[in-house]
């Protein structure tokens, strides 16, 4: 035994210079015969009495199960290798709980392996123990938390409690999902799994959800524990790195930014490029890339409230963080107006601007005084990495000393930009000092053949170098949120000088004035604002006419319907102007919104017999008398869409022709202002389609009781026209068809009997018609037919004796009345 150890110190010449402050105790293994020997002090140590000889496979019983492996192999690795190999491992002696020890060994020659054993640290008993791993578990510095193979919590330190928020009592029993930030991608979890099963351990900086909601960085190492009954547990250590962002700037983990929290602009652009495959026409996407100015002091803290402004608080659908300070943000375009691109464009940025209003007087500044990159999808770039290039593209164009701090990549829409921020500039001085002018254009009566209403226009002061029209100021004030503002100011001026154009043309004169809905001001308080300018300016209220775009017309809330009705009954107009420029124009006719039709100039410019704008003004013309409507042509500039306006039954005249827009002072000053041509015609004679009853229905004479009764529900009129193969077989009116129902149908206590009523065919109850008259007959005989006696209600019937209409007494005392 002496000889073998004298052996190794022969052998093992680098021992001999090994300084350690640890008792060293020497060992040599015969691998023929398994036997191990080593000094006695190092036997009592591990067996707690000396043997003269024992095999290797006493020692390695003292090591605890989950550890065998690792001893063996490295057993193996000396012998394979002839490599000098270290370990460190525990073994359970007699003499203590458990002794930590570190194992030297090296290949001594064919037969035998020699090294060394060092206690490292004797734990003596359990209360050492004990007070060993508590202050190891409950340290100041480093969350510990221990879970078991499902990763369900079964302890955790103060340490951690204070980093995540939770009690220990709250966490126990847990996943450790519950911690998860959704900030990561799944690639980066598989990872993690990957190295612990490969591994036994990951290491890294991972972003956990607070039990506030709130995502902090933390410094993570998880190890696996392998105990040698077959359970696996998994030790976490982690330290919070909030307070300490410089280790954290340009640090990336799972497809995100640990400092700023943001995708990195690897994973930006995965979500830009779905983002892309789902637009369509009638939305686009813009991309920003954005190099705010943070101080010099503090910038990574700036830098972290930034991104979470950013990312919480903006219309930006998604934002990332390149690097150096640059962040991206991707915001959503609704193409309103596909003509005027520029509009919609400018509105998504205002919007996105709009939202740091409200952060922060730092945060605000960095991204005011920083710079910004516009690329726009379909317009400049075709790609998503086109995209991003291009947003970053716009930056390096911004030079220092410049004013300016955004640039767009493509060069016209730049320009765009540009002046339509000189515009906006100049609506916002104009009406800050209210040099705003209002001129107004007169709408002329075909039947009287002179002016009966104005329509007053608002006139910009011109900008120098910078031409623009009236609609271009209208559009700006609409994108700025000021058209509310601006209509307020116009109308108030309009109904002011309103007073002298009626000195100058009788008090029957009528004012028409634009009222915007393209703003976020209610219809009520629209209308109200126009209402109380009414009474400001002494004016009845039937000389007012109140125009709305027919693009942006009324809602049909019950609310709106109620305000209108009531301006109505006070004696307002309303009118739809520019009808036919939008999409649902037909729509608007099945609502009893308004009172006036303007046709849209697109119809009447150049109009000629026999066009396709023929046939649509005649169709709408036509429609609009029968839901007794007054129609007005927009546009009229030549004698000949005059003719065939006046042909068609227009009721007003509109344009150029006449007279352009002017101020109260032009035209009160014009002696023989507004004339008729001569050589225009005359009205037509009007007929009696003209007193067609409003919204009326007819009924099939197969059609049940149920229907005629919803057609009067929704019917001023008494009689209903019974039609069969488009001639009139019959009325039903009614008082007939309530002779034929009971006083409890419709009600709760309907029977089944009278549920069976309703099925009752048209044909049972209808009678005879009234006066059969050619729908051509001019209206002017209605006092003839009325002294006449002839029998109400008239049918008017064309040539063929199709069905065109059914004239009411209610309708022709009104007539009498009024003419």
């Amino acid at each position: 035994m002496d000889d073998v150890m004298n052996e190794s110190h022969a052998t093992a010449p680098q021992l001999q210079g090994r300084k350690s402050k640890y008792v060293v105790y020497d060992w040599a293994m015969n691998l023929k015969t398994q036997a191990f020997y080593c000094d006695n002090e190092g036997q009592t140590l591990m067996f707690g009495e000396v043997y003269s000889t024992f095999s290797a496979t006493r020692l390695i019983r003292l090591v605890p199960p989950g550890q065998r492996d690792r001893v063996k192999r490295a057993f193996q690795t000396a012998l394979m290798t002839g490599e000098d190999c270290y370990l460190h491992c525990c073994l359970v002696t007699p003499t203590s709980l458990f002794t930590f020890v570190e194992i030297y060994m090296y290949k001594a020659d064919e037969h035998h392996l020699k090294g060394t054993i060092s206690p490292c640290l004797v734990i003596s008993n359990a209360q050492e123990a004990s007070e060993i791993f508590y202050g190891i578990f409950e340290n100041q510095h480093h969350g510990v938390v221990v879970t078991d193979s499902d990763t369900r919590i079964l302890a955790c330190n103060h340490y951690f409690e204070k980093m995540t928020g939770y009690l220990r009592n709250e966490l126990v029993g847990l996943k450790t999902n519950i911690f998860n930030s959704s900030s990561h991608d799944d690639e980066h979890y598989r990872a993690l799994w990957e190295s612990l099963g490969s591994k036994g351990y990951w290491s890294g900086v991972l972003l956990s959800r607070h039990a506030q909601g709130k995502v902090f960085p933390q410094s993570l190492t998880i190890q696996k524990i392998g105990l040698g009954s077959g359970e696996d547990y998994y030790i976490g250590l982690s330290t919070d790195l909030s307070s300490d962002l410089d280790r954290l700037e340009d640090t990336q983990s799972g497809g995100v930014d640990i400092l700023t929290q943001l995708p990195t602009s690897d994973h930006f652009l995965a979500q830009l490029t779905k983002r892309c495959k789902a637009t369509d026409r009638d939305n686009t996407l813009l991309v920003l890339a954005i190099q705010p100015r943070f101080a010099s002091k503090g910038t990574n803290e700036q830098k972290k409230r930034f991104a979470a402004y950013l990312k919480e608080k903006t219309s930006a659908l998604f934002s990332g963080y390149m690097d150096s300070g640059r962040f991206l943000a991707c915001l959503p375009v609704v193409v309103e107006h596909p003509e005027q691109r520029v509009r919609d464009i400018a509105k998504t940025l205002t919007t996105f601007f709009h939202c740091f209003k409200h952060a922060t007087k730092d945060i605000h500044e960095v991204l005011k005084t920083g710079l910004l990159g516009v690329s726009i999808y379909g317009v400049d770039a075709e790609t998503p990495n086109r995209l991003v290039s291009h947003a970053c593209q716009a930056i390096l164009e911004l030079h220092s000393g410049e004013n300016r701090r955004i640039a767009f990549y493509d060069r016209s829409i730049h320009l765009q930009i540009e002046r339509k921020k000189r515009l906006e500039a100049h609506v916002q001085k104009s009406m800050l000092n209210k040099n705003v002018e209002v001129y107004f254009q007169p709408i002329v009566s075909v039947k009287q053949q002179c002016v009966e209403k104005f329509e007053a226009l608002c006139r910009f002061p011109p900008l120098e170098s910078e031409p623009a029209t009236t609609q271009d100021y209208i559009q700006v004030a609409e994108d700025m949120g000021k058209i509310f503002e601006l209509d307020n100011l116009v109308c108030g001026m309009a109904l002011e000088q309103f007073k002298a154009l009626q000195k100058r043309f009788g008090d029957t004169l009528q004012l028409s004035v634009n009222r915007s809905l393209n703003t976020d001001v209610g219809i009520a308080d629209v209308l109200k604002h126009t209402a109380l300018a009414l009474d400001d300016a002494g004016l009845s209220p039937d000389c007012l006419n109140i125009e709305f775009t027919e693009s942006a017309f009324l809602d049909n809330s019950d609310n709106s319907q109620q305000l209108i009705q009531t301006l109505r009954d006070a004696g307002v107009k309303i009118a739809v102007d520019d009808f036919g420029s939008g999409c649902a124009s037909f729509h608007y006719l099945t609502k009893s919104f308004f009172d006036v039709l303007k046709i849209d100039r697109q119809f009447i410019s150049g109009l000629e017999k026999g066009t396709r704008e023929y046939h649509i003004v005649h169709t709408l013309v036509h429609l609009a008398h029968q839901l007794n409507l007054d129609v007005v042509a927009e546009g009229v500039e030549t004698e000949s869409e005059l003719a065939l306006l006046t042909e068609l039954g227009v009721d007003y005249i509109q344009g150029y022709l006449f007279a352009k827009p002017e101020s109260t002072t032009q035209i009160v000053a014009h002696e023989h202002y507004c004339q008729w041509p001569k050589t225009a015609p005359s009205a037509p004679e009007q007929t009696l389609m003209k007193l067609v009853s409003k919204n009326s229905h007819h009924l099939d004479p197969g059609d049940p009781l149920s229907l005629a009764h919803q057609y009067f529900n929704v019917s001023h009129g008494d009689y209903l026209a019974v039609v069969d193969n488009k001639k009139c077989v019959g009325v039903l009116s009614r008082s007939t068809m309530h002779l034929h129902m009971t006083p409890t149908m419709g009600t709760d206590l309907e029977t089944s009997k009278e549920k069976n009523y309703w099925h009752k065919s048209v044909n049972r109850m209808m009678a005879p018609g009234g006066t059969v008259l050619d729908w051509h007959t001019p209206v002017k005989e209605v006092h003839r037919l009325v002294t006449q006696g002839t029998p109400l209600p008239w049918i008017l019937t064309d040539e063929l004796g199709v069905f065109k209409g059914l004239v009411e007494m209610a309708t022709v005392l009104s007539f009498c009345v009024e003419d």
